[in-house]
Parts: C-alpha cells; structure tokens; sequence
C-alpha cells in the first residue's frame, strides 16, 4: 500500500497531465463502472520460530493464527486519484501569467448544509411534493426527503400541530386523552377504595388496629407467633430426602461405629462440657458409609459430600475448567455465528443458539477431561462418574429453570399484545398494564408451580441420571403432599411472643430448694441445716462428683398467651412486690441486718446467711455473713480498754 501511494503520488507530480491521462486510461481499464475499487490481501504470519517449542503452544499459537488469518487483512493496493495540479494551465491561458497560490484554496471543505437546496428543483423554483409526501402529511404530519450528498439519508418536516397533525397523530392523542380520563375511573377511583394505601379499606383496617391496640394496652390481647417454620421446614425435607435410604451391607460395620461414637457423645454432652471439633482432631478419624441403598434397589452414592474427597478434587477442577476456557471458544463462536448468519437467521435466534452450542462444547470437553484424569481417578473408583453426573444435573436444572421463565416472558408478551389489541385506551394506563401483568404472573405461578420440577424430571431421565431423578421424586412428592400438612400443623403450634418472670423470696432457709445435679440428672433433695461447714463450697468441674445447687427464690412465669395478661401481670406484680417488700421489712432489716433486733438483744455475734457445701449438700451458716450484736461490741470495747489501760 505505501508503495503504490507513493508512487502514484510522485508520478502525478512529475508528469503532471500526462499522467493524469495515463491514471484515465488505467481507471477506465480498470474499472468500467467509474470507479476504481482497491484490493485485500490476507495477512500472512510466520510460526517457524516454534520449532521445539511444547505442543500446547504450538496448538494455541497455531488457532490463534487461524483466527487472526480468517478475520485481519491489509490493502494491497489503495489507488488515490490526484485532482489536476493548479499550476499546470490549459490550452488558451497565458503561461507566463504568475497566480498566487494559497494552501487554503487548496482544500475547501464542501457545506453539506443542504436544507435549501432540496427544497428547489434544478431551475431553483420550489418543488413540489409528491403524492406519497402528501399521503405521509395525511397520515403522520410530516414528510421526506431524500438527501443530495448521503444517499439513503433522509431529512424530515414535521408540520406545525396547528395546520397538521395527521391520523396517526391524532389518534394517538385521543387514546391518550381517554385514557388520561379513564385512569381516574379505573385507577385512582379503585385506589381510593380498595388500594394498599391511603384507602377505605386501609382506613378500616387501620381502625380496627387501632382499637385492637387501645384494648392491648387496656387489658391486653392475646399475642402468639409460630417461630422457625422455614428453618423446621427445611429439616424435614432433608430428612425425607434421605429417609427411605438403606445402609449397603458392606457397610454395616462401619454404621455401627458411627452410631455408637454419636451415642457416646451425646452421654458425655450431658455430663461435662467440651469442644467438639477439639475433640475430633484428637481422635481416630471415625469411617462414615456414603454409599446407600433404596427400596426399589437402586445406589445412591454420596460420596461427593466427603470433605476430604471433595478437599482433594477441588484445585484439580479449577484447574480443569481453567484450561479448557482457551484456545477454542473465538474461533468456535466466530464460525457458527458465520453460519448461522449465511442462513438468514434472526440475531436473537443465532444469540441463543450460539450460547447453547458454545456451552455444549465447553461442557463436552471439561467432561471429557475429567473423565480422563489420572488424578481424579485416583481418588477412587466411579469418583469422576459422580463428578460429571454432579455437573450435568445442575445444567440441567438451570436449564429448566430458564424454560420456565421463558414461558412466563412468552405468556406476558403475548397478554400484552392481546391487550393492546383489544383494549387500546386501557393499555395505555400503565398502573392497569401493571395490575394485569402482575395477575397473570400470580396465575402463572400457579398453574405451573411444578412445571421446573418436571422439566428437570424429564431432562435427568433423558440424560438417564437416576440418582438426580430419586432425589428430584422425593422433593417433588414431599412439597406437592407432605409440606402443606406440615405448614398447616406447624403454623398451629404457635408461642407466645413475650413472657415475665416475678421472682419472690423463700422466708424461711428450711423451705429453700435444694438440687442434686450428676451425669445430666437433676432431682431435688431434702433440705438439711447444720452447723458443721465444710471446706468445699464452689461446684467442682469433676464429672464424677455430683453437683448441688439451691434455689432462695420462687419464680412464677406469665405469657401473651391468655386475654387480659396485663391484669395477670398487675396481680403477680403487686404479689411478688408486697411479699418482696414484707421480707425485707418483716424478715431481713429486724432480724438479719446490723439493725435488727437480734444485734440489739442477743450477746454473742451471729450469722445470718447459710451456704451450700457441695460434698453432702447441706446448708451450714456462712462465715462472712457474721453480724456483731451491741452486747458484743461494747465486750469488745471494754477488753481493748482494758488491755490499753494495763499496757499504759
């Protein structure tokens, strides 16, 4: 290319008409229709410098070459047709006649403003339009014309609303006067009635609240709630998932270790407190069967869910997906779209195709890859199975997922032009369009609420992937029959969303609770008062030593379970206050404080407050609670007198 520029360029500057002549003879030899059209050449490249090189780059190097040699290419040849130089003169000019030449007059951009002149024909009068520009006026307000300098441009008048406005035009503002107007009836009108919001019917709602509310915080309404209904509804579908599953025989052994491992530690969780996974890092790794049995005789192999294969298969499957993302998917995209497009098809239809095929392909090969493993397959025998498996039901349940939304946009694009067909003003409402869709989304959802459940049914079976077709069964079969009557008992067994607890004082130390805890049993025992202390008060972490607790105070619980709680709360408020308040005032201050009456009348010091001993469960009197009495502090007194008095 830069040579033939170059040389066309210096010739027409040497030889000046000349070569303008012999460039006319070369383009009409060239060309017979007026124009001299330039040529492609395909770039070539060099890969001889691979030699040695490993055969992945070499296979990589070498698609990319393809690529680039089918789509890139350069010119080999560009013509540029100079116009005739300004210094030569034609025949009847004076030559020695000297012009100034100015580079600006050498390039004069043309005005491609063109508005006047295709408004006038070629004796300058004004043109005049056409009968299809009339029928346009008619219809729409507004004509063509097509451009001078661009060819198949156009440029567009649009009459003044005041003069023309044209069927189409017109219509369309009457429908959307109409359904301006139409929108008070059908929307706000209905809004005002029966709407989430700032309604009648809101308003009655908020009403009957309201009073509920006043009588709530009168007497007090009952208030339950069902708690954890999806947690407890997940549990029971992973349970009936798994419940018909059968132990393989050869695998009996290993389910009784299993068993028998939880069986002790759920004995040793009641009876002392430990770390579970401290635990298990500890101890010999405990065999867990993955491989199950149904009652028709089929195998279900779980071995996927084993962390440790799973741990090991991990890095070599990103390797894998990872690879098989190069070399391939451009020039594979590239060619079937430059097929699918050789057949006239839709862009949309070849969008969808392409990704299908290019999905195929990638999952073709990962599987195959897989498959093929050394490293997979030596994590056991039929692992590679079960991972390939694993990823083709997951495909396939995407993909009828994708059905059925396909058919939900389906049936909304359909309603939507039955819609507009038939109700033009409605259609232009858009809160009513909103409604509609909305309903036949519900409905939808309604009447094809299995629908993806039985396509990734039909899909699994095709791809004859019986492990995913038993479990798929089993969920479809508990949601279309087990999860209603679970919903409906659960929603029954209802708590109350907020309970009280009134604690009031045990008077008497004899009448206090005393309780035995050993090896996760609690029972209560005799309460014993003595006068001997023992030396262990503290409850010990042995789990072989019993462990004794005691209760000074008895609580009573309230709930929002029963109409009226507020009065039950008044009447155990006021209890639990008084019988607290007459403790403290009839028990503790005149006979257990440094002001009652025994620190007034008794001689020698006492002890008020008893404690536990955990050896024997026995309450003895508590040393630190000792209260000095007058009697004993005017002895003392006097004997540190005395004893100063001597010394002085």
């Amino acid at each position: 290319m830069p040579h033939n520029l170059n040389s066309a360029s210096v010739n027409s500057a040497n030889t000046g008409s000349n070569h303008q002549a012999y460039i006319q003879q070369l383009y009409h030899r060239q060309n017979g229709d007026g124009l001299l059209q330039p040529e492609k050449e395909p770039v070539e490249f060099d890969t001889s410098h691979l030699r040695g090189a490993p055969a992945e780059v070499e296979a990589l190097v070498h698609n990319i070459k393809e690529v680039a040699q089918q789509f890139l290419y350069h010119w080999r040849t560009f013509p540029i047709i100079l116009p005739p130089p300004l210094s030569t003169c034609t025949e009847g000019e004076d030559t020695l006649a000297r012009k100034k030449h100015h580079l600006k007059d050498l390039f004069v951009a043309p005005s491609f403003d063109e508005l006047d002149s295709v408004a006038v024909d070629c004796k300058g009068e004004p043109r005049r339009l056409t009968k299809k520009q009339l029928e346009s006026i008619s219809k729409r307000g507004e004509f063509e014309v097509d451009s001078i300098n661009f060819a198949g441009q156009t440029h567009r008048w649009r009459l003044s609303g005041l003069l023309q406005r044209g069927r189409d035009r017109r219509r369309d503002a009457l429908l959307r006067d109409l359904a301006l107007a139409t929108r008070f009836l059908v929307v706000t009108a209905k809004a005002r009635l029966i709407s989430h919001c700032f309604s009648v019917s809101q308003s009655l709602k908020a009403l009957i609240t309201g009073l509920l509310r006043l009588l709530d915080i009168i007497i007090g309404v009952p208030s339950l709630q069902a708690h954890n209904l999806d947690a407890k509804i997940r549990e029971e579908r992973c349970r009936y998932l798994v419940a018909e599953l059968v132990c393989r025989p050869e695998y009996e052994d290993s389910l009784e270790l299993l068993c028998g491992f939880v069986r002790k530690q759920l004995r040793r969780a009641t009876m002392e407190k430990f770390e579970v996974e401290r635990e298990l890092s500890q101890l010999l790794p405990i065999p867990v069967p993955f491989v199950f049995g149904t009652p028709a005789g089929a195998v279900v192999d779980l071995r996927l869910f084993s962390r440790d294969i799973i741990k090991k298969a991990l890095p070599i499957l990103v390797a894998i997906l990872e690879r098989e993302t190069r070399g391939w998917f451009l020039h594979f995209r590239e060619r079937l779209i430059s097929e699918l497009r050789a057949r006239k098809k839709p862009d949309e239809e070849i969008e969808r195709e392409v990704n299908e095929a290019v999905m195929r392909e990638y999952l073709q090969r990962v599987f195959s890859n897989i498959l093929s493993h050394p490293d997979i397959l030596d994590l056991g025998n039929g692992i590679a199975q079960l991972l390939v498996q694993q990823a083709q039901s997951v495909v396939l349940m995407h993909r009828a997922v994708k059905t059925v939304q396909r058919k939900l946009i389906q049936t909304k694009e359909t309603l939507k032009y039955h819609i507009e067909n038939e109700h033009p003003v409605l259609s232009r409402i858009e809160p009513w369009m909103r409604d509609r869709m909305r309903e036949v989304e519900e409905k939808f959802i309604e009447e094809c609420e299995w629908s993806a459940h039985e396509e990734a049914l039909t899909l699994c079976t095709h791809q004859n992937l019986q492990q995913t077709v038993y479990f798929l069964n089993r969920d479809l079969t508990f949601m279309k029959e087990r999860e209603p009557v679970l919903l409906k008992e659960l929603r029954k067994v209802k708590t109350p969303t907020r309970s009280f607890q009134w604690p009031t004082q045990i008077w008497f130390p004899k009448n206090w609770i005393i309780r035995r805890n050993f090896q996760g049993q609690s029972e209560i025992i005799p309460t014993v008062l003595s006068n001997t202390p023992t030396s262990i008060t503290t409850p010990r972490a042995d789990p072989s030593q019993p462990v004794f607790l005691v209760e000074r105070e008895i609580v009573h619980t309230t709930t929002t379970r029963w109409p009226m709680w507020r009065w039950i709360n008044y009447v155990a408020r006021t209890w639990c206050w008084t019988w607290n308040a007459m403790f403290l005032l009839g028990v503790a201050v005149p006979w257990c404080s440094p002001v009652s009456i025994r620190a007034l009348l008794l001689v020698q010091p006492f002890t008020p407050d008893l404690e536990l001993s955990q050896l024997n469960g026995t309450l003895f009197p508590r040393k630190s609670s000792q209260m000095p009495t007058l009697c004993s502090r005017l002895i003392a007194l006097w004997r540190h007198i005395s004893k100063k008095s001597d010394t002085f």
